[in-house]
């Protein structure tokens, strides 16, 4: 994932829409812009954190696309990102209205205003990858959805408002479903 200016957005997505009017496929690999407030930032780090501390190890490698120190090292720079673009603004608790994630396309900049493209406050733009969406929804869905068969009881959890990361999950199922209905 890379943070990305207002330009670099743009010239996404006019290659995106040119591609979209031609009737090109999108590939598994190429790279679209998601919209992800501060909050989604957190509850993706926090979520990876505790699928590290709660993950039996010998499901880990079946149900997550990188292992345990890679995964540690994404929640490490997702943190520092954060930091970097929001400030050290203490995020708790957890909020619904927070949850932001979405997939923006050229009609979603293109409306005047303050349409669905725009960044609101605390929001960002973001370069993500099919491989990267996949990192960030698997650590969020097991860490809300805890299955036993998967998961340990853990004494102190990490992502601790499961309504707030389901609602997250979903918004990354849906840019997931999305990405993939044009790949």
């Amino acid at each position: 994932m890379h943070v990305l200016s207002p330009d670099e957005a743009l010239v996404m997505l006019l290659a995106d829409d040119a591609d979209d009017q031609a009737g090109t496929p999108l590939d598994e690999d190429r790279e679209i812009v998601v919209l992800l407030s501060d909050q989604d930032l957190l509850t993706v780090e926090l979520s990876m954190r505790d699928v590290v501390a709660s993950m039996d190890r010998r499901e880990f490698t079946d149900h997550m696309p990188l292992g345990v120190d890679e995964l540690l090292r994404w929640a490490d720079d997702l943190r520092l990102l954060r930091r970097s673009i929001f400030g050290e603004r203490e995020l708790t608790p957890l909020t619904l209205s927070a949850v932001r994630a979405r997939r923006i396309d050229w009609p979603a900049w293109s409306e005047d205003g303050d349409g669905p493209g725009a960044p609101r406050e605390h929001e960002a733009w973001f370069r993500v990858s099919g491989d990267d969406l996949a990192i960030v929804s698997s650590a969020v869905r097991h860490a809300t959805d805890r299955d036993p068969a998967v998961m340990e009881p853990v004494d102190a959890r990490h992502m601790t408002d499961d309504t707030v990361g389901r609602a997250l999950d979903a918004s990354l199922h849906s840019i997931a479903r999305d990405l993939y209905k044009r790949a």
